[in-house]
């Protein structure tokens, strides 16, 4: 129960990442903590709901930082999905890179080009990088003594990587979704817990995260953005009942 809700990062590689890290423009940050200083869960989703339209696709840098140690040290722990292909059991590591190698070494001649191309996918599917990006944006927009930040018990969801040839313009791409589920947990809910014989908590507020990087191989560019969104919600009985009687 005590590493449940222990500190994902140090206070040192925090500070670290917070002055290299400028994820979110500061007028917005800015806005959306005014609309939930109240603390009240309601202005918590009208925050976001009120700049739906910045939040669901925030610029981020191309800079890629992980090395490749890292990044396979990150794919080892994936379930990965590659061209709708979903890679499972222990090797799917490894079956996954062979399977990149050979869609590489379909579109790219050069036998330098064709590692760097393979190295800088797999460094592109690295959760430590995704994580990193959208968790200092939500520090930035709702960073409080009074919560904490920390990813969801929920399953995590597969990467999805898209690998080939766009027939619309013949240029070798590729496109990396990630995923991240986090919780806002309040800390007088997390002290009622440990008190209680419960082992777990929904969170205050579940916000959900998603990375995507598309890279342009055939021209070496790359683009990669931030959505934070809330969970669909599960349909109210209301609902169910309207959907049966029509």
């Amino acid at each position: 129960m005590a590493d449940l809700f222990q500190e994902q990062v140090t206070e040192e590689e925090f500070e670290q990442e917070q002055r290299r890290r400028h994820v979110l423009d500061t007028r917005l940050a800015v806005a959306v903590r005014c609309i939930t200083r109240s603390g009240r869960r309601a202005d918590y989703i009208d925050a976001v709901n009120s700049h739906l339209q910045r939040l669901t696709r925030i610029p981020l840098p191309v800079q890629c930082d992980v090395d490749t140690a890292q990044a396979f040290r990150d794919a080892s722990r994936e379930e990965i999905m590659l061209n709708g292909v979903c890679f499972i059991g222990d090797h799917r590591t490894e079956a996954f890179v062979a399977a990149v190698k050979r869609i590489v070494s379909r579109h790219v001649e050069q036998p330098e080009s064709y590692l760097e191309v393979t190295d800088r996918i797999m460094r592109g599917c690295s959760r430590t990088l995704s994580g990193s990006d959208s968790y200092f944006a939500l520090h930035q927009l709702f960073a409080d003594p009074d919560i904490l930040i920390k990813p969801r018990s929920t399953k995590v969801i597969p990467l999805s990587v898209t690998l080939g040839l766009d027939f619309s313009d013949h240029r070798f791409r590729c496109r990396i979704k990630s995923t991240n589920l986090y919780g806002l947990y309040r800390n007088e809910d997390i002290e009622a817990l440990l008190r209680s014989s419960e082992q777990h908590m929904e969170p205050f507020v579940a916000i959900d995260t998603v990375v995507v990087e598309q890279m342009d191989l055939t021209t070496d560019k790359s683009h990669r953005y931030l959505s934070i969104k809330f969970p669909p919600s599960p349909p109210t009985k209301l609902e169910l009942e309207i959907d049966e009687l029509f």
